[in-house]
């Protein structure tokens, strides 16, 4: 069964919570989050307790609040998303949603800040640590397959960052944090508004010695952006962004070196490290009219070099360490045209992408050319989506995406086998208003889709070549093709309030169910990546607000997973690296009007990490904690992390050892108790 019976008895108290603490004074709390209005479930603005798509988010308000270092730490506080990371300090997240994970070679997620994707183009990878947490406004995330408005990147979701550089205001600003092992950051920002002008320039800097041996981080960003309101019914918006990040892995530890010195790092990593220099740039040109209709034109493009030193780990003793020096260039492309009347709206828009990429894999000393590669990829989606609202309470959407993909390389001068890859993309969703009384606002939901994800250029073209045991070999496969998947939604989006009582509630419930075929791995009996499983998602996503006296918030989110192979001898077990339960609690109180105090507590658990399903990583509970004090203008946060402080394995895995011809696990060990001063100042 996929919710054993405590699981269910645990949904049934929260329901019942949620209805018992519901009893609420709206105008005292008439800030809701499923009151907001979000453009990422449908590339335009809508209600969420109206989507079709389960559909969250966290607010400025919400940020300020949590005991946070990075983005990953917020996003980790909504329901469906959660992280496992390689680096103890939280530089090196990995992303698991909805049963699909990575391990840092993929991604499953498209990744927005402001509408501008960011996902790396030859892996697909999302760079985490990309905004501070400072410029952030609002993060929005729709869950499941998204490719019918988005394309293949959405396959498990979309994230859209929302930052403060598009308010139009005057604005003079600073946050500065020191922590723990020297982890100390600075960023300022300044904006300037007259007429029809608004100017903003944004300079960061974020250093850390890390937790463990040999995981110093260094990040330098420079920014700016230029809005002109050309007139009412006109906007023009420039952004530039350059970013330095310097990096070091300390890599994965054994059992016993756990015992010994969980600290230290694994000496045969002792030389990796990843520097990357990258710079971005957009234009977006924004018509409206009084009719509500409105076009969207937003470009961009991307360089970036990558210079990092990587060992792959053959076995628990050799691994095999190379230089890689990469460029890439990506020049991308957005319109879109939305129609609105009373009770229907119509999107339509076209995307294009074109990227190119060299690379060339060195001896670590960086004397000797081992293999070079190189590729390019174009994309072209064009996609329609209707909305029609057939009463006041009732509505539908549908639509269609169409994907061409076209991919080319070379490894070591041979010229690959193109790949032209064609994709269709439906989507139909429902939603039912079912209570619209003075105290209950309900909504249902459904929604069926389907969506893929191609091979990333890097899987197809990757030049890499591996010697062992006077076996050479490269792990790429131009003969992948993409995964697909079949997704259903259903769930059900509350708010109940009442005059007798200054407390209120809101509930969100989603089940998903997504099939998938043609899953990319990597096949150890090859060492190539192949399309080489089926597999089934199954879960259930919970989220709780609890909202009361003006003086707490209480929030709490509940992801409940079964991934399991759909084919194989494996078949019906558990896939690996995948948490059945994990949830989180986090209350904010409000003594005074410029004292708040703030708890969290994290469990991620009941995760294998064999394909058998023998073995398992050790379950955690992390709580963590923040007092604020606001006066004139500023902001101290005073935030202890891992205030328990726990030995826990934020991720692990097991590696097969030919030679010695055994399992050997390894860890990533979590940081201890650690903690962080916060200082901002927003004028």
């Amino acid at each position: 069964m996929l919710i054993k019976k405590k699981y269910y008895c645990l949904i049934l108290i929260l329901s019942y919570i949620s209805i018992v603490f519901s009893q609420a004074d709206s105008s005292r709390n008439s800030q809701f989050n499923l009151e907001s209005i979000v453009v990422v479930g449908d590339r335009s603005e809508s209600v969420i307790k109206e989507s079709t798509i389960p559909t969250s988010i966290l607010t400025r308000k919400e940020l300020e609040t949590l005991p946070i270092n990075n983005l990953c730490d917020a996003i980790s506080f909504m329901p469906g998303i959660i992280f496992a990371n390689q680096d103890a300090s939280g530089y090196l997240p990995i992303a698991i949603t909805r049963g699909f994970y990575g391990g840092g070679e993929a991604e499953y997620l498209l990744f927005l800040v402001d509408g501008i994707p960011i996902n790396d183009l030859t892996t697909g990878l999302i760079n985490w640590n990309f905004l501070s947490i400072g410029d952030i406004e609002r993060i929005e995330i729709t869950r499941g397959g998204g490719s019918g408005l988005y394309g293949d990147l959405a396959i498990g979701g979309v994230i859209n960052v929302l930052t403060r550089r598009n308010k139009p205001e005057k604005r003079l600003g600073f946050n500065l944090n020191y922590g723990s092992h020297n982890q100390n950051s600075l960023e300022l920002k300044t904006r300037y508004h007259v007429k029809n002008n608004d100017f903003g320039v944004n300079i960061s800097t974020d250093k850390s010695q890390g937790y463990r041996n040999h995981s110093n981080y260094k990040k330098n960003s420079y920014g700016g952006n230029y809005n002109f309101l050309i007139n009412q019914n006109n906007n023009l918006r420039l952004i530039a962004n350059y970013t330095l990040i310097e990096q070091e892995n300390s890599g994965p530890l054994t059992d016993e070196y756990v015992l010994i010195d969980h600290r230290k790092s694994n000496l045969m990593f002792e030389n990796d490290k990843k520097d990357i220099d990258q710079f971005d740039a957009s234009i977006k040109y924004q018509r409206f009219n009084s009719n509500r209709n409105k076009f969207t034109a937003l470009s961009g493009f991307r360089l970036s070099n990558l210079k990092e030193t990587r060992t792959l780990q053959l076995t628990s003793q050799i691994g095999d360490t190379q230089f890689e020096d990469q460029n890439s260039t990506v020049f991308w492309n957005q319109l879109q045209y939305q129609k609105t009347n009373q009770q229907f709206k119509i999107i339509a828009g076209l995307d294009t992408e074109y990227g190119i990429f060299d690379s060339k894999y060195l001896t670590q000393d960086h004397t000797k050319v081992l293999s070079e590669g190189t590729g390019s990829r174009i994309k072209l989606g064009t996609y329609v989506e209707g909305k029609y609202e057939l009463s006041e309470r009732f509505g539908t959407v549908f639509g269609v995406r169409f994907d061409k993909i076209n991919d080319d390389g070379k490894i070591n001068q041979e010229k690959k086998k193109k790949k032209i890859n064609q994709k269709w993309s439906p989507r139909m969703g429902l939603h039912y208003q079912y209570s619209n009384s003075k105290n209950i606002d309900g909504h249902l939901f459904a929604n069926w889709s389907h969506a893929f994800k191609a091979p990333t250029l890097n899987q197809l073209y990757d030049s890499r070549q591996i010697n062992f045991y006077y076996q050479n070999f490269n792990y790429s496969n131009p003969s992948l093709v993409p995964q697909i998947s079949t997704n259903y939604d259903a769930g059900i989006n509350q708010r109940i309030s009442s005059s007798s009582l200054d407390v209120s509630t809101e509930f969100t419930l989603a089940f998903y169910s997504m099939d998938i075929k043609n899953e990319i791995d990597f096949d150890m009996a090859t060492f190539k990546y192949d399309n080489i499983s089926e597999s089934q998602h199954k879960g259930i996503e919970i989220s709780t607000g609890i909202y009361g006296l003006n003086r707490f918030r209480y929030n709490n989110t509940i992801n409940l997973s079964e991934v399991s192979f759909g084919t194989g001898d494996q078949k019906e077990n558990m896939i690996k690296n995948i948490p059945k339960i994990s949830y989180t609690n986090r209350l904010s109180i409000q003594f005074r009007d410029n004292l708040n105090i703030f708890i969290a507590q994290r469990y991620f658990g009941s995760v294998f990490l064999d394909d058998a399903n023998t073995e398992k990583l050790p379950s955690y509970s992390i709580v963590d904690c923040k007092l604020n004090f606001l006066f004139s203008g500023y902001n101290i946060g005073l935030s202890a992390f891992n205030l328990l402080d726990k030995l826990y394995f934020s991720s692990s895995y097991m590696l097969y050892d030919p030679i010695i011809q055994e399992n050997v696990k390894f860890h990533y060990p979590g940081q201890k108790r650690n903690f962080k001063l916060s200082l901002s100042f927003n004028l």
